[in-house]
């Protein structure tokens, strides 16, 4: 299989459903991973140039057995992600991998609840229904509301009501996307995932 091929799920997204995740799989050829982390740095930091680019996550490798670096960009619209998915830049920067990476690149867009039960240490599964998704993220979100938001008013209770609003819905999301989805992803995984994309 030739490494230029790029296996896309490129089933459209409604542009209205806010922002967008890509999901990049590459296997990088062994000896090749100091040249592949330059490479990485290069493209980061031309996709944060980009209008809409609201950040870059990468996943590298933690075991032979599933040695592919998983590589995410994230955008606040599908349009603005289209514009650097078909940028002269991108281009250039995906020619200058291919010497680098092994078998096809797989490309995963998410939207809305899905990026939170793809990209949190289980890219190599599909995302589940979007029913089981908002089962699992009521049962998430229920006790870090009840939890956070009475704490967070009573801390910030020197601050206008609207910038009370904006830092307690920073800190909610952070904390559902760094903290409480990866560890209930991974408590739900056996309900909410079918096999694995390769099995």
């Amino acid at each position: 299989m030739q490494s230029d091929i790029e296996v896309s799920n490129r089933a459209p997204l409604s542009t209205s459903d806010g922002p967008v995740t890509a999901v990049i799989r590459r296997t990088v050829k062994p000896g090749k991973e100091a040249e592949f982390e330059l490479w990485l740095k290069g493209i980061g930091g031309d996709a944060l140039r980009f209008p809409g680019h609201m950040g870059t996550n990468i996943i590298r490798p933690t075991s032979s057995s599933r040695p592919e670096y998983v590589i995410i960009f994230r955008f606040d619209s599908y349009q603005h992600l289209e514009d650097w998915e078909t940028s002269e830049i991108r281009h250039r920067w995906v020619q200058r991998v291919q010497d680098l990476i092994i078998g096809e690149t797989h490309i995963h867009r998410l939207s809305g609840l899905e990026y939170w039960f793809t990209v949190q240490d289980l890219p190599e599964y599909d995302a589940p229904p979007r029913i089981k998704m908002a089962v699992v993220t009521w049962l998430a979100l229920f006790p870090v509301v009840l939890v956070v938001q009475p704490l967070m008013l009573w801390l910030l209770d020197f601050l206008p009501s609207w910038t009370q609003v904006m830092i307690i819905a920073a800190v909610m999301v952070a904390l559902m996307t760094y903290a409480v989805m990866p560890v209930m992803t991974k408590i739900f995984k056996p309900w909410l995932f079918r096999k694995p994309r390769h099995s």
